[in-house]
C-alpha cells in the first residue's frame, strides 16, 4: 500500500511538472536533487488533495448513516452504517479509502494539468505569466521588456554573427530547446581582429522597398524571422542606433582623409 500511494505521489507530481507552463519554467530552474523534492512536492499536494477529498466522502456517509438511522419509518428498522462498510471494504487486498484517495489524486493531477483554464493560457495569460516569471531573470526580462514595447536588439551569436532586429518570441521551457525568435532589421558579422560591426543584409531597406510590414499580404516581416538556439548567443543587449551612425560616420570620415 505504501509503494501504491508513493508512486501515485511520484507520477501525479511529475505528471502536472512537466505539463503546466507555469511549473516548467520553475522545473528547468531546478537542478539536481531539487528537481525530485519539486517532483515530490506537488505530488503531496495531490495526494493531499485526495485525503481531503475522501475525508469529505466518509463525512457524508457518516451524515447519510446518522440521517436514515434517525428516520426508521423512511429507511427501515435495521441500523445503517454504511462509512464503516466503506472503511472495511477492500479492492484486490487494498483498502477502499486508500484507492478511492489515490483516484482522487489523480483525477485532480488531470484536471489541473489539462482541463483547468490555467492549463489552457491564451495570449494574454502567456504574456502575463512571462511577465511575472521573467522578472527574476535579466536575460528573460529584457526579452519581455523587448515583446512588449517593441525595441529592437542587437544580438551576438558565437560565430560573430550578429542581428539587430525585433524579438517576436521566446522560449524557455526547454531545456535543449530554448530559443528566441527575432524579426531581423539588419545581419552582418563582427571582424575576429578589429571587432567592427559590418552589415551584410539591410532587411529593413528591403521591407521599406517591398511595402513589406508585420500584417501585410501575402509576404510579411514573419516571414523573414530567424529562430535562434539561446546556446548560441555570446551577447544580447538593447539596440543603440547612435551606435552604428557613429560607426557609418568614423568609416567615411576615414574615407574622407584617405581621398
Amino acid at each position: 500500500m505504501g509503494t501504491a500511494i508513493f508512486m501515485v505521489l511520484m507520477v501525479c507530481g511529475y505528471w502536472y511538472s512537466s505539463r503546466d507552463l507555469s511549473t516548467r519554467f520553475k522545473f528547468k530552474r531546478t537542478f539536481g536533487w531539487d528537481v525530485y523534492f519539486l517532483v515530490a512536492l506537488y505530488g503531496c499536494i495531490f495526494v493531499l488533495q485526495g485525503i481531503i477529498a475522501t475525508g469529505i466522502l466518509w463525512l457524508l456517509l457518516l451524515i447519510a448513516s446518522i440521517t436514515m438511522n434517525a428516520l426508521p419509518v423512511w429507511f427501515g428498522p435495521e441500523e445503517h452504517r454504511f462509512q464503516m462498510v466503506f472503511m472495511n471494504w477492500s479492492f484486490l487486498g487494498i483498502q477502499a479509502p486508500v484507492v478511492i484517495m489515490l483516484a482522487f489524486a489523480i483525477f485532480f493531477c488531470l484536471y489541473r494539468s489539462n482541463w483547468a483554464m490555467s492549463a489552457r493560457l491564451d495570449s494574454k495569460g502567456r504574456l502575463s505569466l512571462y511577465k511575472e516569471l521573467a522578472s527574476a531573470n535579466s536575460l528573460e526580462g529584457l526579452l519581455y521588456q523587448c515583446m512588449e514595447s517593441g525595441q529592437l536588439v542587437w544580438l551576438t551569436l558565437k560565430s560573430q554573427r550578429i542581428y539587430i532586429g525585433m524579438i517576436h518570441a521566446a522560449t524557455f521551457d526547454s531545456s535543449n530547446a530554448s530559443n528566441v525568435v527575432i524579426i531581423p532589421m539588419l545581419s552582418g558579422y563582427r571582424d575576429s581582429k578589429t571587432f567592427e560591426f559590418t552589415a551584410e543584409h539591410n532587411y529593413s531597406a528591403w521591407y521599406a522597398e517591398h511595402d513589406i510590414t508585420l500584417s501585410s499580404e501575402p509576404q510579411s516581416a514573419l516571414d523573414f524571422r530567424k529562430v535562434i538556439l539561446l546556446e548560441q548567443v555570446e551577447s544580447f543587449s538593447l539596440f543603440d542606433p547612435s551606435h552604428t551612425l557613429a560607426l557609418g560616420m568614423r568609416k567615411e570620415s576615414e574615407m574622407f582623409k584617405e581621398g
